[in-house]
């Protein structure tokens, strides 16, 4: 194998390089324990993150609806100084807190799942500036992952878990989401490259076997654009989607 081979320089044969900034990998490694208690627990930690990012108008008391897991991840929270809980209304504490809480924990999970998959390199939270002709731009990849010279393209989408067919504004972000992955792998991509979205939607109505979303999936499948949806966000399932992301 070409030990000289690596994203960056698979990119810039693309016209692209790599930005500083992008997420770090010890803090994904440091953070492992209370990602997985989030990645265990989504459905609860969803209440969570709305009451410490103030999601819901101030005069609903979300504090009354917490139970046993809410408590949990709440105490977790605190031990890696994510949310300040001595507050009379506890707050996510600083940025770095409130883009983990927003959505990073899933970046980072992704990457984490994609190192245990067998990646021989992963990125997360990726800037990267591109040039085409006399035009230049830049992008944030959420994952980008390496195995021997071929690249995979994860967009990382932290949504609202119950999928409502008539609310118009969660059909649209994941559509956008989609989109968005099939225009990273039309724009960075090569032959054999992989291009996927994790949402931490319920998108597949298991007593039915049958999609929630058609749409959404019949244009995946036209797209080639692998969809991840909640029902594989367990660590071992989710490890096993990422391995199909990179080996395949």
């Amino acid at each position: 194998m070409n030990r000289s081979v690596s994203i960056d320089s698979l990119l810039r044969q693309r016209n692209a390089k790599l930005k500083g900034g992008g997420g770090q990998s010890q803090h994904a490694v440091q953070r492992e324990p209370l990602t997985k208690v989030i990645q265990a627990n989504y459905r609860a930690f969803e209440l969570v993150r709305d009451a410490v990012l103030s999601r819901h108008p101030k005069d609903v008391d979300l504090h009354a609806r917490f139970d046993d897991d809410n408590r949990r991840i709440m105490a977790e929270l605190t031990r890696f100084d994510m949310i300040d809980a001595d507050a009379d209304k506890p707050r996510a504490v600083g940025v770095d807190a409130k883009r983990y809480l927003s959505g990073g924990w899933l970046e980072e999970l992704a990457w984490l799942t994609a190192m245990e998959a067998g990646a021989d390199e992963a990125l997360y939270g990726q800037p990267l500036s591109w040039q085409v002709g006399e035009y230049y731009g830049e992008n944030e990849i959420d994952l980008i992952v390496r195995r021997e010279q071929r690249l995979g393209f994860v967009s990382c989408k932290a949504l609202q878990s119950e999928f409502d067919s008539d609310n118009r504004k969660h059909r649209n972000r994941l559509m956008d989401a989609l989109h968005e992955a099939d225009n990273l792998g039309d724009h960075f991509g090569a032959p054999g490259d992989r291009v996927a979205i994790l949402v931490t939607t319920d998108l597949i109505d298991e007593m039915r076997q049958m999609p929630r979303y058609t749409a959404l999936m019949g244009k995946a499948a036209a797209l080639d654009v692998r969809i991840i949806t909640l029902e594989e966000l367990g660590w071992t399932k989710l490890v096993a989607a990422m391995g199909q992301l990179i080996h395949n």
